[in-house]
């Protein structure tokens, strides 16, 4: 059965859709795949590796909110899928790192559910790579996606059914960036000139290894003369660097060596990094970054500047898609949780730990997770700081701690 054989949508099943002539085509809703454009480039291949690394840590859990507040993680066939395997060739760290490069490749991302034919439950989620996609309305004014794919199949499903991840959202109404396979002609001019440059040092440094003399001979000789006198110089030549003797090849009154002069130019450091820095600046990655050389402040610049927005486009896509309305009004959704603390300082973790565990928000093993340590028994426990107390209790607090009527004698004596 092939990904597409199946396809339930809200206790509805529906068979995605070969060709219908009741669409309405718009030339302006197209995307076609451009990263392969790109891709051949190291530094935006390591710049997209960076972030989808970090991405692929993200924690998705299907939970239940009341109050802004998480009450418990849902159980069932949806949470297993995105806590551990959400379809039979990936795990989520493997899905989410493929599904940000290609949001990163081509400013899209696809996600297209499977769901049982019989029992309508989440079977599969599947990153979809097609080499097009077209918007289409029906008469009814519904939305469609119509996939073509590399070996000429192509599908049409509701749009509200697939997954969409944008960047550079703005221009175009459906699809990110511009949909257009220029898109990413304001970065390609930058890798093209980068790319001229680094093939002007390749050049320069061959250029060094080819012929630096002449070996004139005064006379006029027929070809097998040449040939012999060729052959002698060489075999001096091979004789002077075998024996590791004198660097000077002895020539006679017949032959002069006529040296050459190159002079390779090479592109000084300055240029080739501006160059890479506007490459990597188009991604929102830091040289700290693109060099696995970040410290604490580094790592939550890049983290609030970048990872933070695609967990947060992540949690709101996949709960639009995968949860009904119904289950959306009672608070369930699909969050992709991060745990930031991970990459601070041991200091700051204990700092954090000392005033979170006060408020009653960290458990003993939460804590000790933070610093790395197993969890252990018991370690469930929350335990708070009694310096504080309930915001709608403290005027209370207040008038009973400076106008409580002193004890009388009798009740001194009594509590001695």
């Amino acid at each position: 059965m092939g990904l597409f054989d199946i396809f339930k949508r809200k206790k509805k099943y529906v068979e995605p859709i070969q060709y219908d002539t009741r669409f309405f085509r718009s030339t302006l809703n197209i995307f076609q795949d451009f990263g392969d454009n790109i891709n051949a480039s190291d530094v935006v291949k390591i710049c997209i590796d960076r972030i989808a690394t970090h991405s692929a840590k993200l924690k998705p859990r299907y939970v239940k909110t009341e109050d802004d507040k998480t009450v418990q993680e849902k159980k069932g066939n949806l949470s297993y899928l995105l806590k551990f395997q959400p379809n039979y060739l990936m795990s989520p760290y493997d899905f989410i790192y493929r599904v940000v490069t290609l949001l990163f490749l081509n400013n899209n991302a696809f996600i297209y559910p499977v769901y049982d034919s019989e029992t309508y439950e989440l079977k599969e989620l599947w990153p979809l790579k097609p080499n097009s996609v077209e918007m289409l309305k029906d008469e009814s004014g519904n939305m469609y996606f119509r996939f073509y794919f590399s070996d000429g199949k192509k599908f049409t499903l509701p749009y509200e059914s697939i997954i969409h991840l944008r960047r550079f959202y703005g221009i175009n109404d459906v699809f990110g960036g511009t949909s257009a396979n220029s898109d990413h002609s304001a970065l390609l001019k930058t890798i093209k000139i980068n790319d001229s440059l680094l093939q002007g040092i390749d050049n320069a440094i061959k250029s060094s290894f080819q012929i630096k003399g002449l070996l004139k001979i005064n006379g006029i000789l027929n070809d097998k003369d040449k040939t012999a006198q060729k052959k002698e110089c060489d075999e001096a030549l091979k004789e002077s660097v075998e024996s590791g003797g004198s660097a000077i090849v002895p020539v006679d009154l017949k032959s002069e060596y006529v040296p050459l002069s190159t002079d390779p130019k090479l592109i000084d450091s300055t240029t080739l990094s501006f160059l890479q820095k506007k490459i990597i600046s188009y991604f929102g990655v830091s040289d700290a970054i693109f060099d696995n050389k970040y410290n604490e402040n580094e790592y939550n610049a890049f983290y609030e500047g970048v990872i933070e927005g695609i967990a947060i486009q992540m949690s709101e896509a996949f709960s639009k898609a995968l949860l009904t309305k119904g289950q959306l009004e009672k608070g369930e959704q699909i969050i992709f949780y991060s745990e930031r603390l991970q990459y601070a300082s041991w200091n700051t973790k204990v700092l954090a730990i000392e005033k979170l565990m006060g408020l009653g928000i960290l458990s003993l093993n939460e804590s000790r997770a933070l610093l790395g340590f197993e969890p252990i028994e018991g370690g469930s426990k929350r335990l708070q700081s009694l310096n504080y107390v309930d915001a709608d209790k403290a005027s209370q607090y207040q008038l009973d701690k400076f106008f409580k009527k002193p004890k009388s004698k009798e009740e001194i004596n009594e509590d001695e």
